[in-house]
């Protein structure tokens, strides 16, 4: 039988979870956490923004820095990694540069301005909406589908005493 377990082979943290509780759930008094972060305070985060996990932060940085520092630049995680890959491919003359250059662009100095032009004329014209289409039915289309399902004796007696 290990440490982290009693007689019943149930885990010490598991009953102290359960039996060294208050009644508002919290550990009772003289009851510690046998781990967590108080015993493994690198494993806690403060909630802020982390510049080595951010790819934009990444861009600044290697764009900044000299060319003989960038060559001999060996990232150290993904994040660099895809940096890295970026700029180099942006520094190509292929249609993939142009790609590339525009999303350092976007994220290092922000995205262009969009603009939008809301010029509306009033005139008695019909407006067309493209890609909207407002569905029509032919002329007494659906009175000749009644007349059609019930006969022309009962369709007239729904639909009046009209001839078609």
């Amino acid at each position: 039988m290990d440490n982290d377990t009693d007689s019943t082979g149930v885990s010490t943290a598991t009953k102290q979870a359960v039996n060294g509780r208050d009644e508002n759930g919290r550990f009772a008094a003289g009851n510690t956490p046998s781990t967590g972060f108080h015993t493994n305070p690198e494993r806690r985060k403060n909630g802020k923004w982390d510049k080595d996990e951010s790819i934009s932060y990444w861009y600044n940085k290697l764009l900044r820095m000299p060319n003989e520092e960038f060559d001999i630049f060996e990232p150290a995680n993904r994040t660099q990694r895809i940096a890295h890959a970026r700029i180099v491919t942006a520094c190509g003359t292929d249609e993939h540069a142009l790609r590339a250059t525009k999303e350092i662009t976007d994220r290092t100095e922000g995205r262009p301005q969009q603009g939008i032009d809301m010029n509306i004329e009033q005139d008695n014209t019909e407006h067309i909406i493209k890609g909207f289409v407002i569905p029509t039915l032919p002329e007494h289309f659906i009175d000749k589908d009644i007349i059609e399902q019930l006969g022309e004796e009962e369709a007239a007696k729904i639909l009046g005493a009209k001839n078609y």
